[in-house]
């Protein structure tokens, strides 16, 4: 199984990586992320980070350098497009009666107001094969909604998040989860090399 988060914003920058891997590191956890990675589109599909627990719940990660991460896919954008891409196809004989389309939303009109300058969608795909997948792909997700400026959805939901104080929330949420798996369901992997 695998779920996702879309950040919408207006460009992409490799000037982000270090910014995202020190904010990252602001979270209980020291981390790399694989040296050849950048965001000129190459890298498409898994993105490794190489982490230590700075303050573990279990034993068994105590002390252990651990690899994990989430798929990440970058595309470009255009809200119009979007909306015309999701509107319904007329047949032969609504276009020969000239049948008025209806407006089509593609989210809440104060979204979509924030989505109109937006020109890339990152997608933040992680899967339940390995625990930490969620921490990586929320967290990463969210700073870079709040470096980027962007617009973050759960489109599982059609949940659309502010993002104010997101980060925190969502590092609150990831604790509470990773705290509530025991040594038997905690599904990790330890780092060899890269």
């Amino acid at each position: 199984m695998s779920l996702e988060i879309i950040v919408y914003c207006k460009e992409v920058s490799n000037n982000l990586i270090p910014q995202m891997m020190k904010r990252l590191n602001d979270y209980d956890m020291v981390t790399e992320v694989h040296p050849e990675f950048n965001f000129n589109g190459e890298n498409a599909g898994f993105l490794p980070f190489k982490f230590r627990l700075s303050n573990p719940h279990l034993d068994t990660l105590k002390g252990k350098d651990l690899i994990s991460g989430f798929e990440l896919y970058i595309g470009d954008f255009n809200l119009q497009k979007a909306k015309e891409d999701m509107r319904p196809k007329q047949s032969f004989f609504e276009k020969l009666i000239g049948k008025k389309q209806p407006e089509i939303q593609f989210a809440a009109q104060e979204i979509e107001d924030r989505l109109k300058d937006c020109k890339k969608e990152v997608h933040f795909v992680w899967h339940s094969g390995d625990s930490f997948q969620l921490r990586f792909a929320l967290l990463t997700s969210a700073i870079f909604a709040e470096l980027t400026n962007g617009v973050c959805t759960y489109p599982a939901d059609d949940i659309w998040y502010d993002n104010q104080g997101f980060t925190d929330k969502t590092f609150k949420e990831i604790l509470e989860y990773e705290n509530s798996l025991n040594a038997s369901k905690i599904k990790f992997f330890e780092f060899q090399n890269w």
